[in-house]
């Protein structure tokens, strides 16, 4: 089925004359109205033989759909072959156009339907707003294959999904020296936030009732916002956010080359009708957005995966390069229900720094994982969030390997939630997670390594022995820091926690968008501001000069608003001193000190970070207002 879809401000048409010999008996050969109305011109296939009830009724979904949303009710069903070069039988048409037109009446909508086999005139006067036309295609024969795999994944229990609803498990709290306690009997009374992360595992509510606070700040500090013109879920990165974006993808990939890694780059949409990635989706089913280009259906990727296999298993890989390590920085999109997403938290879109570590065996996996676990916890205290630390393993591998496990567990140094599940439900045995726990009872997770048994095989990886032998490799999944929009959402979200505590808010220095503001005291001060301005540049700093015709307490309120860690007022005493005023945020203190001085200060403090230039004029004058306070 083929459909063109028009929002009118007035339609009419005329029967002319018989098209085919089969043509409907028509009693009223005139119809005209002058209310709104959605059109739609209709094809009907060849492919909807295959089944016209079901055809039928998807295209009265989407008709409904549509007419929900332009908040239309009257709706024209009109015959169009025209749309098609392969059109179905003129029986088949007629068939498909009444129950089309007879499913939306029975939702209540009021229904013309144009009569079919003549040759009609008519005019149409389309309202022209964004949602005015709109074009669909429906192959009923791809969609009832999708439906008939679903089918029977379900019946087989094959999916992850259901066979984790179905899976037998126990929860544990594991203690820095191995001591296992049931969840329900451990003792929380230095442990708050392990207990509010435990709850929210356990309760498996990802629903939200009310505004993370996270959302507000980051709009207060111009970082993220909302993107009306997009889905739910997808975000906008203004030049401050987009400052802090690179600056973290940075980080994380100078890590991971530091590592080891083969940077790669991998496409965004996958086909569904591959025979790996059909069964990679049935063993970790996700909502995809779906792609339709020419006739097929793809998928917009939710992890660097898909790539990342398929890339390796047409690669020529030796036992000698084991762990082999591929690492992207990767766009990625889940199509949450919308009664879950929440702000950064939960997204529908978002960036996903995401290493797979190829090993030959589980002795090599268990290396790999001690190894990662440095720069998990490397670049966790480097957000400077609060989090909880969770495992979820294969019991059996459990019990063969309990010694690396209670070994992993005192290197994190503090109780942590394990989960030992009886069967594998997924693809994972091992599973580690780092998680923030926020004001509102939830929990997300940001980095995790997991071990994977199923993928090697399913995507054809192999590597050659010292014999010459082929074998499956296992696969480290490793996200070793989160998503960029989780990190902000941690980071947010530990602001608020500070603020609820009585502290200053902030953001970590290496990651903030500008580290140092400069105020010059009158217009004769703003050159040499400028000059204080270019040594911090030379040395990587990201500053920005206030050079508004404002009264100074405004400059200084508008940098302390936006969080700006060091904010320097530069007046005549200044300059003759070669001394700045220099006010720290995070000590609530004021202090003086030389540019020099001021720089290694903060180089010091962000020595582990790549240099990052501002995403935008370093003159505020210049900057447009897009979502901050003034």
């Amino acid at each position: 089925m083929r459909m063109l879809q028009i929002h009118t401000d007035g339609f009419s048409y005329e029967v002319k004359r018989k098209a085919l010999k089969t043509a409907e008996d028509v009693k009223e050969k005139v119809y005209a109205t002058e209310d709104s109305c959605l059109v739609n011109f209709i094809a009907v296939e060849k492919s909807d033989e295959s089944n016209v009830a079901a055809s039928a009724k998807q295209t009265a979904d989407m008709i409904a759909s549509a007419a929900d949303e332009v908040k239309e009710t009257n709706v024209v069903v009109y015959p169009w072959v025209h749309l098609s070069e392969n059109p179905s039988k003129p029986s088949t048409g007629m068939q498909f156009l009444k129950a089309v037109a007879s499913n939306l009446e029975k939702r209540s909508y009021h229904v013309v339907r144009a009569p079919f086999g003549w040759y009609k005139a008519f005019s149409i006067h389309c309202k022209g707003h964004p949602l005015a036309e709109r074009s669909k295609v429906l192959d009923i024969s791809k969609e009832l294959a999708k439906t008939a795999e679903v089918e029977v994944a379900e019946g087989e229990d094959l999916t992850a999904l259901h066979a984790e609803e179905k899976a037998s498990s126990q929860f544990f709290v594991v203690e820095p020296n191995g001591r296992m306690t049931d969840v329900k009997k451990f003792n929380y009374a230095k442990y708050n936030e392990l207990e509010i992360y435990i709850n929210y595992e356990t309760a498996k509510d990802r629903t939200v009732m009310e505004p993370p606070p996270h959302i507000e700040i980051m709009k207060n500090l111009e970082l993220v916002d909302y993107e009306p013109g997009s889905d739910a879920g997808n975000f906008r990165w203004p030049p401050r956010g987009l400052t802090l974006k690179r600056t973290v993808e940075e980080r994380v990939t100078a890590e991971m080359i530091e590592y080891g890694a083969n940077v790669v780059q991998t496409p965004l949409i996958y086909d569904y009708a591959h025979p790996s990635l059909k069964s990679y989706l049935q063993r970790f089913p996700s909502r995809q957005y779906v792609v339709r280009s020419g006739d097929r259906d793809y998928f917009a990727r939710f992890s660097a995966c898909f790539g990342q296999f398929l890339l390796i298993s047409q690669a020529q890989v030796s036992y000698k390069q084991l762990p082999l390590k591929l690492f992207e920085i990767a766009p990625s999109y889940r199509r949450e229900q919308s009664g879950e997403l929440a702000g950064m938290r939960r997204p529908r879109a978002f960036t996903m720094p995401d290493i797979h570590e190829i090993v030959a065996d589980t002795e090599m996996a268990k290396a790999s994982v001690k190894n990662q676990l440095v720069f998990v916890e490397k670049l966790m205290n480097e957000l400077e969030v609060s989090y909880e630390v969770s495992f979820r393993i294969l019991r059996s591998f459990f019990e063969e390997n309990k010694d690396f496990v209670f070994g992993v567990i005192a290197r994190v140094g503090k109780p942590v939630m394990v989960e030992l599940f009886e069967e594998r439900y997924a693809y994972f045995i091992f599973k580690g997670e780092w998680n923030v726990v926020d004001q509102q009872l939830k929990a997300a997770c940001l980095a995790t390594i997991q071990i994977d048994v199923e993928n090697g095989e399913r995507f054809n990886i192999k590597y050659v022995d010292e014999e010459g032998k082929e074998h499956y490799p296992l696969i480290l999944h490793t996200s070793p820091s989160g998503s960029i929009e989780r990190i902000v959402y941690g980071v947010l979200e530990q602001a608020s926690k500070d603020m609820r505590d009585g502290k200053v808010p902030h953001l970590p220095l290496w990651m903030t968008p500008v580290q140092v503001r400069l105020v010059p005291l009158n217009e004769n001060m703003l050159d040499y501001c400028l000059d204080i301005g270019r040594v911090l540049g030379k040395h990587g700093i990201r500053y920005e000069v206030d050079d508004r015709q404002q009264t100074l307490n405004k400059k200084i309120r508008s940098a302390e608003k936006l969080w700006i860690p060091y904010i320097c007022v530069v007046g005549d005493k200044e300059r003759e001193s070669h001394q700045l005023s220099v006010r720290r945020r995070e000590l609530k203190d004021q202090t003086t000190m030389t540019t020099e001085e001021l720089a290694e200060q903060i180089l010091e403090k962000t020595k582990f970070a790549p240099k990052q230039k501002l995403m935008m004029p370093f003159l505020v004058s210049k900057q447009p207002i897009f979502s901050r306070e003034v």
